[in-house]
C-alpha cells in the first residue's frame, strides 16, 4: 500500500462506512448523506444515469420497505424525485440540484477535515490507519 495515493473518494467512503462522523457532517444529516452518496455513486455507474430502487436497496442492504421510508424522507427534504420508467414497470430516483449542492458542500467539509488530519498524521501512518480500520470493518461485517 506504500505510495498509493489516498483520494477524496477513499476518505468519503471512510466517513460514510467507518467513522461516526457527526462532527464532520454539517449541512446534511449523516443518514441523508449516506443514501444520497449511494444514489450519486450508482447514477454515475449506470448507463442511463438512473438509480432503480431495487439496485439501490441491494447496494444499501435494506428492504424495499426500509428504502421507501428513506426515500420518502429525503424526498420531503427536496433531495430526490421519484420517477417511473417509460414502460411504467420500474421506479427510479433522481437527485435534485439541491441534493447535488448539499453533497458538494459535505465533500468540501470532508476535504477540510482530511487536510487537517493530513497535517497532523504522517502519510504512512494514515495509510496504515485506514487499512486497519477497513480490516476491522470487514471483520465486523462478517456473518457468523
Amino acid at each position: 500500500m506504500a505510495g498509493k495515493r489516498i483520494t477524496i473518494g477513499m476518505i468519503e467512503e471512510f466517513f460514510v462506512d467507518e467513522l461516526d462522523g457527526e462532527r464532520v457532517f454539517r449541512s446534511l444529516e449523516r443518514a441523508d448523506f449516506v443514501i444520497l452518496h449511494c444514489i450519486k455513486k450508482l447514477s454515475e455507474e449506470s448507463e442511463d444515469g438512473r438509480v432503480y430502487l431495487k439496485e439501490l436497496g441491494t447496494a444499501m442492504g435494506v428492504t424495499m420497505l426500509e428504502l421507501s421510508r428513506m426515500i420518502n424522507s429525503i424526498q420531503d427534504k427536496g433531495y430526490v424525485l421519484w420517477k417511473t420508467s417509460e414502460d411504467k414497470t420500474r421506479t427510479y430516483v433522481q437527485l435534485t440540484s439541491r441534493a447535488n449542492r448539499k453533497i458538494e458542500k459535505e465533500q468540501e467539509d470532508m476535504r477540510e477535515v482530511f487536510n487537517k488530519i493530513k497535517r497532523v498524521i504522517p502519510h504512512d501512518e494514515l495509510e496504515i490507519t485506514l487499512a486497519t480500520v477497513r480490516k476491522i470493518s470487514e471483520v465486523i461485517r462478517e456473518k457468523g
